[in-house]
């Protein structure tokens, strides 16, 4: 994994066997980012667990070329990735929130640091729902 600022944006090189989500948590805090916005995500993964739609989850274990977008905030002090992924390969697409996602070869991530704290909280109606990740942003 390497990092690199090019004015306000963070750019990440995630390379082969690196895990995308825990790989950004080390970046949000390596970096201190308060919280960002990731404007492009490109690659390929080797593995990814999505959520499909509420209560659905896939694992898939092929090579995937994959693109998307999200935003990093905090939740209970601790990092929050929250990117949606469009996963292809010659068997389908799949669309999602990716909940892990192992690279295969590399990953291009561009993120938009922010100085506004992004924080979420938990919503027990849409947990009671069948919602997977209950966490919405806190406007409070």
């Amino acid at each position: 994994m390497k990092t690199k600022s090019a004015g306000n944006v963070l750019i990440v090189r995630l390379d082969e066997d690196d895990e995308v989500v825990s790989s950004i948590k080390d970046i949000m805090k390596h970096e201190e980012l308060v919280s960002g916005i990731v404007v492009s995500f490109i690659g390929a993964l080797k593995s990814c667990r999505l959520i499909l739609k509420k209560g659905l989850e896939e694992s898939v274990k092929t090579h995937m070329e994959a693109v998307g977008n999200g935003n990093l905030s905090y939740y209970k002090g601790e990092p929050f990735v929250h990117i949606h992924v469009s996963a292809g390969s010659d068997k389908g697409v799949l669309v999602g929130h990716l909940l892990e996602g192992v690279v295969d070869v590399f990953c291009e991530i561009a993120i938009i640091p922010t100085e506004m704290r992004l924080t979420r909280k938990y919503e027990a109606s849409l947990a009671e729902s069948g919602v997977t990740v209950p966490y919405i942003l806190d406007f409070e």
